[in-house]
């Protein structure tokens, strides 16, 4: 069972832990659309909702912050930055989400 565990955890530090979100909403809509199918369009039109506002935030803070890239930054202020591109992000998703 360890060794499963550690295959696993690094499987997902290879490939990131966004793709298994990706993969756990997509079994679920697996599920959803044979009880009803329309909700499938619904689903679509959330996502790229959603995922348009993370890309637009990132690319807003990418914009008006430049050379403020957390990766490039260190202590304190990669802190400050990596709070600050999450607020904005968030702020993007928010209010795309807010789109009917």
């Amino acid at each position: 069972m360890s060794s499963l565990k550690s295959a696993v955890s690094r499987t997902l530090d290879r490939i990131g832990y966004v793709w298994l979100w990706v993969a756990i909403s997509l079994v679920l809509l697996a599920f959803v659309v044979p009880l009803n199918p329309a909700k499938a369009g619904a689903y679509l039109w959330a996502v790229s909702k959603i995922a348009a506002g993370g890309a637009l935030g990132y690319g807003f803070d990418w914009a008006y912050f430049r050379g403020g890239d957390p990766a490039g930054l260190e202590g304190i202020e990669r802190s400050m930055a990596q709070a600050r591109r999450a607020t904005i992000v968030a702020a993007a998703i928010i209010g795309v989400g807010l789109i009917g």
